[in-house]
């Protein structure tokens, strides 16, 4: 069955809730090694990494330990294609954004960056946890690196 040109499954995957919660998660995993929030180029790219299937399996075998250089170097097919799958990810990248902040799943600090509401939350069992652990640990890595160039050279993302 299609819906809007697309399947329900994909439908459901990238509808704005769920998809503010990955971020949530991303932004709860980079504050544990920097305070300082999530620059928003970095946001963009969650999204297309965490819903990609085919990237999903370059986190087993991983934990926080691993880093984001350790996983780029373990799973170095993660940057192909990452402009592309960015690019097809606009579309819902922004209602994403746009519900978690309507929420006050995150909120914009003085720096322009983006830092969860941990209180907006609650703790439950969800049937994507595994999309929010690997979001949250996404997170911490690129939290540690600290710098977007960095990651978006790692990534051979180009602006």
């Amino acid at each position: 069955m299609k819906m809007n040109n697309k399947s329900i499954d994909i439908f459901a995957e990238t509808n704005p809730a769920l998809c503010s919660l990955i971020i949530f998660h991303f932004c709860n995993g980079y504050a544990k090694k920097n305070k300082s929030g999530v620059p928003f180029p970095l946001i963009i790219i969650v999204l297309p990494i965490i819903l990609s299937n085919d990237l999903s399996s370059s986190f087993d075998n991983t934990s926080v330990r691993t880093g984001f250089f350790g996983w780029i170097e373990k799973t170095p097919s993660i940057i192909l294609n990452i402009s592309d799958r960015i690019n097809d990810s606009n579309e819902f990248i922004k209602p994403a954004i746009e519900y978690g902040l309507f929420k006050n799943i995150f909120a914009i600090n003085e720096e322009g960056n983006l830092n969860s509401v941990k209180k907006s939350i609650k703790n439950k069992k969800y049937n994507f946890d595994h999309l929010f652990k690997c979001s949250e640990r996404l997170g911490g890595w690129m939290g540690e690196v600290n710098s977007v160039k960095t990651i978006y050279n790692h990534l051979a993302i180009q602006i």
